[in-house]
């Protein structure tokens, strides 16, 4: 057997302690862009509504969730105006005509800022027409956008980029996966890097990051998101959780965890132990564990193709100075993963891309899940060297973002590699996922398991969660 392999099965069965895996830096977001605001480089009214974006909140065929921010508290209710466009609306009837519905933001403080935060969303919305929208008030409105139906049938595309920032390669990626029209964004972590060293302080971060995503991606593309270890900030997230809008649950009120549907693929994203401090790591395991096992058996029975778990923190990396910092929790999610049948895992944290074969415990397995890392959004490429052999397809170190052709019983997946200089892409991977036949579905339908039986210590986890968080803002 060769060492190296041994190594990471030893790694995976928790035989090294985290103190020895200390992580290197993350990168550096601290290049400031000039972008132009909304308004086309017009000096911005503090009732103006800025970083403008979008997410599913509820379903993704019939509504939209919009997120924006405002900076005077004495500005008048802010609103969602929206209605569909019509097939023979021109751009400038869009622009100009009245819309058919309104609808009053949610709204709340901007944690640490003298700003607001508003949410709405428009539902009920024609599943073939595009819908038109804008946001703010008699005081300032948005621009008025166009955006896409969401397909209705099995056929969909989406995108999947992690560790973002605001370099000019931010801007890049941003840019070419507009121009790729995905159906949707998922951004497995570290969005802004409010939490890393910068001139500006950390809520000016945030925002200088939401006039990227507002002028680059986020007013016309639907954006889902994933906790990063930058999203804690040593305040456990809280900025995190109120400019993001992602689906809700009674374990996961404000969204660090979710699930949702599109085709026939599920997607549940977990924030990996990002957020550890808020004492949910217990709730948020035996969310994967019974949202994978029921996702399991809508497999089996035929309703679903494919299962996408994304989170931020890989579990197999040949970063360079990079390892599993929590070997539990690592080794407790690859035991729910392989054990549901995970098809496909959509990570970030390391700044480089890489394919895995299909693993499951240690060992290359058909019946295991493949990994995805594209960790080069942009906030910069760390250094990569292959030291695990057996177990990687593919490795990359280049600005990029992972586009995925979803059909019935198929994924085609194409990596862009987008230029630093020109912000040109180029397809510089490609890989299928095929359904899974009948006999490997229905042997991952098995019984959820309960607490107890999932780990006999959560204390322990929990601490050694935490203690992996600090190592992480430390060294990040």
């Amino acid at each position: 057997m060769n060492p190296e392999d041994l190594l990471r099965r030893r790694l995976l069965q928790g035989g090294l302690s985290a103190a020895s895996l200390l992580l290197t830096g993350c990168g550096d977001s601290t290049t400031p862009l000039n972008l132009p605001d909304a308004a086309g480089g017009a000096p911005r009214s503090p009732t103006t509504p800025r970083g403008v974006h979008l997410s599913w909140r509820e379903d993704p065929l019939t509504s939209r969730t919009v997120t924006w921010f405002t900076d005077d508290p004495a500005a008048p209710a802010q609103r969602l105006q929206y209605g569909p466009m019509m097939p023979d609306m021109s751009e400038a009837d869009a622009q100009r005509l009245p819309f058919a519905d309104e609808v009053v933001a949610d709204t709340s403080e901007t944690p640490f800022v003298e700003a607001l935060t508003h949410q709405a969303t428009a539902r009920d919305l024609p599943a073939d027409l595009p819908l038109r929208y804008r946001v703010g008030s008699d005081a300032g409105w948005s621009p008025v956008r166009v955006i896409r139906p969401t397909p209705t049938g099995d056929d969909f595309r989406f995108v999947h980029f992690g560790d973002h920032g605001r370099t000019q390669d931010s801007r890049n990626v941003a840019r070419a996966i507009r121009a790729a029209q995905p159906d949707f964004a998922l951004l497995a972590g570290d969005l802004s890097y409010a939490s890393g060293s910068s001139s500006l302080g950390p809520q000016e971060v945030w925002d200088a990051w939401f006039d990227l995503v507002e002028a680059e991606l986020g007013a016309e593309t639907i954006l889902m998101t994933a906790a990063g270890n930058h999203e804690n900030e040593g305040n456990n997230g809280v900025a995190y959780r109120n400019r993001m809008a992602m689906p809700t649950s009674t374990v996961s009120p404000d969204g660090t965890f979710y699930t949702f549907q599109l085709g026939r693929v599920q997607f549940i994203v977990s924030t990996g132990g990002a957020f550890a401090t808020d004492g949910t790591l217990v709730t948020e395991i035996l969310f994967l564990e019974t949202q994978l096992a029921r996702a399991a058996l809508r497999r089996a029975a035929g309703e679903i193709d494919f299962i996408v778990v994304s989170q931020h923190f890989t579990i197999w990396t040949d970063q360079e100075g990079r390892g599993p910092a929590n070997l539990t929790l690592v080794a407790l999610q690859e035991n729910i993963f392989v054990r549901y049948g995970v098809d496909l895992l959509a990570v970030g944290h390391d700044h480089i891309y890489q394919r895995s074969h299909p693993m499951g415990f240690g060992l290359r397995n058909p019946l295991g899940y493949v990994q995805i890392t594209s960790g080069c959004g942009g906030v910069g490429i760390r250094g990569f060297e292959p030291r695990i052999q057996g177990w990687s397809a593919k490795a990359l170190a280049e600005p990029l973002f992972v586009e995925y052709v979803v059909s019935r019983g198929r994924i085609d997946a194409l990596t862009h590699g987008v230029d630093s200089l020109t912000g040109e892409t180029r397809v510089v991977d490609t890989f299928t996922l095929e359904r899974r036949g009948r006999e490997s579905a229905g042997m991952a339908v098995q019984p959820v398991r309960d607490v107890a039986a999932l780990h006999p210590d959560y204390d322990r986890l929990a601490r050694r969660t935490l203690f992996r968080n600090r190592l992480l803002l430390a060294n990040c």
